[in-house]
């Protein structure tokens, strides 16, 4: 093998429980069950998206130290030798890479031992495996195809909940996504269950603006790519249907599909499904090519489908079940909010010094502190938006960070040598000690050497090696 290059994606879990006492599909097994629907959809992968060409790609399956892979046209053959140029350790039961085999492109998937909960008796067909199978569909179109478009290109895109976290928005995601149920399984009510979902759309635009504006990329990306995932599911299913019947075994696919996984609200979940559901519904109204290269422009496949509805306020239910999970699901926000309107509040007090180092979130990990949740947020900042982190464990030089939280930006004019920087508000006890400083706190420890400046009335201390 030469010239192999992978770029490890996201965990994926394997919903499909195995009872003790099934037999457990071989890895061999699996491996041809996966090639086989990956070899079936890449036969009509434009059909499913303009432009997402998979048919000349290899695919690959990994587990246990041996893979299996199918070349465009060819059988399935094992070729362990793969794995001597490929390395996808992250610690994920499921990894996905694109490496090139033999000069040719390649969709490889990756099992962690011991990690197949499928039986020897599992079928293309069943629902556990289409479900699970289709998310290779979904990570490449994500490398093969959006890495074509365009407007991609002009974009930033954020990772995490955006600052306020609000309960009532991830409300009216929700209720956006139940209309867009109704509406794909009622289509005779299909035009009342739009006029809700434009109105929850309109109402979730109107408290939080911060999320429309920083989500629009997450939206276009996972939608788009949630949609090919289901629509890839679903095809398999309907083998020689007219278009009608592709069309009913797709909605009795998505159905199932939600019935199994359910959708209790959260950033990247209403991404996805919400952008899927729009595309799915626009499959019935608008010509498939047409709204997909208005995507591919830009535009929102859930503006696409509503922008000529007009929105109606539904009937309150009385007995409303899903505020209460929702209140569970996001307990953590209140302790989360307010960690980061500190995190703020020292961000834009002059009278707190700020450490300025080189963005350190490449090499990171994350700890939960208390009831706060860590990970990526994104913030307000300076008339911008920026990525906020709770919870991160970072080394520089002999400083260590585990917990404090920090601020990203791309570009700071401040510090000769550092462009792209991590900002740390010192609101807490340290010491200098000539060119160093010296910190003794929990969430920040050891010492750094820097150079000292005043800005606009405020202190900063930029890192030096």
């Amino acid at each position: 093998m030469k010239n192999i290059m992978v770029v490890i994606l996201w965990f994926l879990g394997v919903s499909a429980a195995t009872p003790a006492f099934a037999d457990e599909a071989s890895p061999e097994q699996l491996a041809r069950l996966y090639l086989d629907f990956m070899a079936q959809n890449s036969r009509q992968s434009e059909a499913l998206w303009p432009g997402f060409r998979l048919e000349d790609k290899v695919h690959l399956f990994s587990y246990g130290g041996n893979v299996w892979l199918r070349q465009p046209g060819g059988e399935i053959i094992q070729d362990n030798s793969v794995l001597e140029s490929v390395n996808l350790q992250s610690g994920l039961s499921v990894n996905f890479g694109f490496p090139q085999y033999q000069g040719q492109p390649g969709v490889l998937i990756q099992l962690e031992a011991p990690n197949i909960q499928f039986t020897a008796d599992t079928k293309p067909t069943d629902l556990a495996f289409l479900i699970w199978a289709s998310n290779g569909l979904h990570e490449a179109f994500h490398f093969y195809a959006q890495s074509e478009w365009r407007v991609l290109e002009e974009g930033r895109r954020y990772e995490g909940e955006v600052f306020p976290l609000s309960l009532d928005a991830r409300y009216y995601r929700l209720q956006l996504f139940d209309a867009l149920m109704a509406a794909l399984a009622q289509p005779e009510q299909q035009s009342l269950h739009l006029s809700h979902a434009a109105y929850w759309l309109q109402q979730w635009r109107q408290i939080a603006p911060n999320e429309d504006r920083v989500g629009y990329i997450n939206d276009l990306v996972e939608g788009s790519a949630k949609y090919v995932e289901l629509a890839a599911g679903a095809r398999i299913l309907s083998q020689n249907q007219t278009l009608l019947g592709y069309q009913q075994i797709l909605t009795q696919y998505v159905n199932d599909y939600y019935q199994q996984r359910k959708m209790l609200g959260g950033w990247t979940a209403e991404a996805e499904n919400i952008g899927a559901l729009a595309g799915i519904l626009l499959d019935s109204t608008q010509d498939p090519y047409v709204w997909k290269e208005s995507v591919m422009s830009g535009m929102l496949p859930l503006d696409l489908l509503l922008n000529r509805v007009k929105p109606l306020q539904p009937l309150e239910r009385k007995d409303n079940k899903q505020k209460k999970p929702l209140q569970e699901m996001l307990a953590y926000y209140p302790a989360t909010q307010a960690k980061l309107s500190q995190l703020l509040l020292n961000a834009q007090d002059v009278r707190v010094p700020l450490l300025v180092m080189p963005s350190v979130s490449d090499s990171s990990s994350f700890i939960d502190v208390g009831d706060v949740r860590s990970g990526f947020y994104v913030v307000p900042y300076q008339d911008e938006m920026t990525q906020a982190y709770l919870g991160m464990s970072a080394q520089f030089s002999n400083l260590s960070v585990s917990g404090s939280p920090l601020l990203d930006v791309p570009v700071q004019n401040y510090c000769e040598g550092i462009e792209a920087a991590t900002l740390l508000p010192l609101a807490f006890p340290f010491q200098r000690e000539g060119q160093y400083l010296v910190f003794n706190e929990a969430e920040v420890h050891g010492t750094i050497r820097v150079s000292a400046s005043v800005v606009d009335g405020r202190t900063l201390y930029c890192a030096m090696n």
